[in-house]
């Protein structure tokens, strides 16, 4: 497909993989996650994927229909019994979707070798193109590494593990071809179940314990957290890392409106937020007026 910029040249779009995991809980979260790969990446061919275990397709549905009127764009529900996450850490913040990583190279197509993972909880609000030629070498994954989480590196290193880095994996760039040759899912599913008991970050830890020399930096732009105020230059991925998020009332992250535009743009433009209340609106006029 050709694509004109700009500047009125023409050239051929480049197709960029991307890997989504959801549950029925965040398939708004991934919906305005979508819309903003698409309003920032038309110049990209994009193969979307989804991994699930939805009971009930309806909502999902809803939502292929609406890309594919919208953007023309397709999205492959690709289905994986939960079942197999029975006996894994949970929490009210973990789900068994966060363990779908684990098994990506099982589940996705065996044609398709390189993949952009997302977490649902991000903004893209530039361009991915130099991630469809960027060079994995060897290495099973990029990403960016976490400078602000030591206390994890520090973790790893008590565990036994000698890694010298730390990378959060709500972005993570895969080398699919390798992890289905070297039969990765087999040996994180392993990793999961030796050291279920002492995961801080759950799938997070696994990746990084089972990949701790095996994976290649990524720029932090990719995948920009813990911000605290808006940067000089706009970052390609926002992640809203944390329990704290844009949808709820009193977050106050630095990129929040941005969350909501695209949010406007979405099929749940008529979300109001779930957490108002007097209590919440008075702790808010409080944070903002405080003495500084």
């Amino acid at each position: 497909m050709r694509f004109k910029n700009n500047d009125n040249r023409i050239f051929l779009k480049k197709t960029l993989n991307i890997i989504f995991t959801i549950d029925q809980a965040y398939i708004q979260h991934f919906t305005v996650a979508l819309i903003s790969v698409c309003e920032n990446n038309p110049d990209l061919n994009l193969n979307i994927f989804v991994i699930h275990d939805l009971e009930d397709l309806t909502l999902i549905n809803e939502i292929q229909a609406f890309f594919k009127a919208k953007y023309n764009l397709l999205i492959s529900l690709l289905s994986l019994e939960s079942s197999l996450f029975n006996n894994y850490t949970l929490t009210h913040h973990v789900s068994k979707a966060t363990y779908f990583r684990l098994m990506i190279a099982e589940i996705m197509p065996k044609n398709i070798k390189t993949a952009l993972f997302l977490d649902s909880d991000l903004l893209v609000l530039g361009s991915l193109r130099t991630l469809v030629e960027f060079d994995l070498e060897e290495n099973y994954l990029s990403a960016v590494e976490d400078l602000v989480d030591i206390e994890s590196l520090h973790r790893m290193n008590r565990l036994g593990i000698p890694a010298k880095r730390y990378f959060n994996a709500g972005v993570m760039y895969i080398n699919l071809e390798k992890w289905q040759s070297d039969k990765v899912s087999v040996g994180l599913i392993a990793t999961a179940k030796e050291y279920m008991e002492r995961l801080l970050w759950w799938d997070q830890d696994v990746l990084n314990i089972f990949f701790y020399n095996k994976w290649k930096p990524l720029s932090p732009t990719f995948n920009e957290k813990h911000l605290t105020k808006r940067l000089k230059e706009k970052p390609v991925v926002v992640h809203f890392a944390g329990t704290s998020k844009p949808w709820l009332y009193l977050n106050n992250h630095p990129y929040k409106k941005e969350y909501w535009h695209y949010l406007r743009l979405s099929p749940f433009k008529d979300y109001r937020y779930k957490d108002f209340s007097l209590k919440n609106l008075i702790k808010r006029i409080v944070f903002f007026y405080k003495p500084q």
